[in-house]
This record gives C-alpha cells, structure tokens and sequence, in this order.
C-alpha cells in the first residue's frame, strides 16, 4: 500500500507544479519571454517528477547536481570556459540583443558582440538596415544591461 501512497504523492504533486507554472505563464509580460520562461519552468517540472527516482536510488543531491552539469554542459574545463561554451554564451547575447532592438522597433540587421574570457563584453557591431533615429535608447540598454561602458559600433548598410 506504500508503494500506491507514494505514486498518488508524485502525481499530486506533478499536479500541483503543472498549475503553478500555468499561472507564472499567464503572467509573462511579453511573448519574447514566454519561450524563455516555459523553458526554465519545462526543466524545473522534470526535476520535480525526477525527485521520487531520486529517492528510489538513493542519489545525493551532489551526485545530481554534478549529473545535471554533466548533462547540460555547465561544467568548467581545467583551463576555465572552453572556447565553445564562450562561442555559446556570445551568440546568445547577439540574439537577445537582436530580438530586443527588433521588438523596439529598430530596424536592425545583424549584431556582432566580443567578449573577454571572463564573458565580460567588450564590444557591441550593431547594423541597421536603414537609418536610426533615437539611438540613445539602445546606448542606455546596453549600458543597463552589462553594467559598465561598451564600445558600441554603428553601422548603415
């Protein structure tokens, strides 16, 4: 009878996440999140119904946390962040900077970013397709979203 509690526990709980995270899906701002957030909360659900496994071997939350590292590649290499993982990290900033600009109206073409070895982003290639108007608004948000100053380059064409 155990073995049936323990499956009704699970399932009221898979239950109970699946519409906490229909409620923080509603609430999403915008569509441009929408795809960000249900991923975050599509891993988070697998978790939570990997816990009753997790329980039946007997893992440890080290041994998990260094499996889910090892899964998704979140782990460092002895010199530090490999050059893929960097190539990576810097496309994923072009493309949210690209959707960003492009959801404000700006008419942008193509972003190229540098960054250092610590991921610190040093440069910013915007180009647009057609003449800017306004631009001190693309200034303020990427001064807001490093948090320090980028060079930033401007191009027409």
């Amino acid at each position: 009878m155990v073995g049936l509690e323990a499956v009704f526990s699970w399932v009221k709980s898979g239950l109970i996440f699946a519409v906490f995270a229909s409620v923080i899906l509603m609430l999403c701002p915008s569509k441009t999140y929408m795809k960000h957030i249900s991923l975050v909360v599509g891993l988070l659900f697998i978790l939570v119904m990997l816990h009753p496994i997790m329980d039946f071997f007997q893992l440890d939350s080290a041994t998990y946390l260094s499996y889910i590292e090892h899964f998704l590649m979140i782990e460092e290499s002895e010199a530090g962040v490999t050059k893929e993982h960097m190539e990576l990290y810097v496309e994923s900033i072009e493309l949210q900077l690209l959707a960003e600009f492009n959801e404000q109206g700006y008419p942008v073409h193509d972003v190229d970013a540098t960054a250092d070895t610590e991921g610190t982003v040093e440069e910013v290639h915007i180009s647009f397709s057609a003449e800017v108007v306004g631009i001190e608004y693309i200034d303020a948000y990427l001064k807001d979203l490093f948090g320090q100053e980028v060079l930033i380059y401007y191009e027409v064409g």
